[in-house]
């Protein structure tokens, strides 16, 4: 059995402006796997699942390995690459909108420093980052219920940053905006599957 695999999602339709999923997935590389050098239109965060890898930006290299999470900026030329007697596995997902900024100003990455070394919570954003994957699909619902995992993902971030007092008052703002949203997304979704319950249930009785 190939050890390598690639499971990955794109987005067709980013129809929320504040913040949208883009695409999103996980793969287990083979040795000295590269993308790069090029440009994303988007954020980008890979989490590290295991293995070893190399992350380029800005005329610098950074050794990553498990655990650990670097983040690629838009419009800023990167190359990231797998090591070759232990390639990487990550998940990983790309998003944009107006919140995102904001959001990111409240955790540890930087543009100076765009990468955290043994991530907290390093388990729970690799369960959020597969559960944005298992939400993938077409429907508005779907683009939603990404979104909706994606706050939570980023709160994980927020949780444990060391600039939490600079960003304090920032900081408690997103983080009771990203609670009301995922509730609000967790609620949408189960009415909007009782729904469509509701429309089996009437068209069976047609039948």
């Amino acid at each position: 059995m190939d050890p390598k695999y690639k499971n990955s999602y794109k987005v067709n339709k980013k129809e929320l402006v504040s913040l949208s999923v883009y695409n999103v997935g996980f793969q287990k590389c083979e040795p000295l796997y590269q993308w790069g050098p090029g440009i994303r239109d988007h954020y980008l965060i890979h989490h590290i699942l295991s293995g070893k890898g190399y992350y380029s930006v800005g005329g610098k290299v950074y050794a990553l390995s498990t655990g650990d999470t670097f983040l690629v900026y838009p419009q800023t030329e990167i190359t990231y690459y797998a090591d070759e007697k232990d390639p990487w596995e990550y998940a990983w997902v790309g998003f944009n909108g107006s919140d995102a900024a904001i959001i990111l100003n409240a955790t540890d990455f930087s543009r100076d420093f765009p990468l955290i070394h043994q991530t907290p919570l390093s388990e729970s954003i690799r369960e959020h980052l597969l559960g944005i994957y298992e939400a993938c699909g077409n429907d508005f619902m779907d683009s939603v219920e990404m979104t909706g995992r994606l706050y939570q993902t980023l709160a994980l971030f927020m949780k444990h940053a060391s600039n939490n007092e600079q960003y304090n008052s920032s900081s408690n703002y997103v983080q009771k905006g990203i609670a009301y949203i995922s509730a609000f997304t967790a609620e949408l979704c189960q009415s909007a599957g009782e729904g469509m319950l509701a429309s089996a249930a009437v068209l069976a009785g047609k039948g």
